[in-house]
């Protein structure tokens, strides 16, 4: 029969630590993928995901450790018509409930579209660090465009942090050039008048009237 494919034929069998647990987390997600091959549950890369439910109705059961995948119906996606717009983690601790922001950017992508959501549960006491990278993986591999969103926000803040700073500079300068004019015209010499030559200075008119 051999092994399944997740095994990668016996090589990764003495895996240890980290790669034991994403071992052990695939191995999960293939028995509980076996009732998918009669229609139930979903799988995005390597992982198997539960059935979609919507998530208006999807309830986080107490301690639940999972990756969790909004989604939204599209018939261009195949062999489940659903399109994977948001992978979050559920870690046990905290609900693990979209953020506001996030919940309104899986509103704007699905454009009056329904929301769904799927998970996969992942074995207790799994390495937080390894939930992150099965998150990354499934970013890398579906761009989700909620995800996207999410990681945009940061730099969007900077950029308008960069131009409200490259503006009050702009404004600093110009103050700047205005005070050092003011200073220049303050210190700038005035101009001495005349002094009249000393002695006699025959006028114009006796200079005229002189016999050649």
């Amino acid at each position: 029969m051999g092994f399944p494919k997740c095994f990668g034929n016996g090589r990764n069998m003495h895996a240890k630590g980290p790669e034991l647990a994403t071992l052990f987390a695939r191995i999960v997600g293939i028995v509980d993928g076996f009732p998918s091959r009669l229609g139930a549950g979903i799988r995005f890369a390597d992982y198997v995901f539960a059935e979609p439910v919507p998530l208006d109705s999807f309830l986080v059961p107490p301690q639940m450790m999972a990756i969790y995948a909004v989604l939204v119906p599209d018939p261009t996606c195949g062999p489940r018509q659903f399109q994977p717009i948001f992978f979050g983690i559920i870690n046990g601790q905290r609900q693990g409930q979209l953020s506001p922001e996030e919940y309104r950017s899986c509103l704007r992508v699905a454009g009056g579209k329904g929301l769904y959501v799927a998970t996969c549960n992942l074995p207790p006491l799994f390495q937080p660090s390894e939930s992150h990278r099965i998150q990354r993986e499934l970013i890398h591999v579906y761009s989700p465009l909620c995800n996207r969103d999410s990681a945009d926000t940061p730099s969007t803040d900077l950029e308008r942090k960069v131009d409200a700073l490259a503006k009050q500079n702009q404004e600093h300068e110009l103050l700047l050039k205005v005070v050092l004019a003011a200073i220049g015209h303050l210190v700038q010499p005035t101009q001495e008048p005349k002094k009249r030559p000393v002695g006699f200075q025959p006028s114009s008119a006796t200079t005229r009237n002189a016999p050649a």
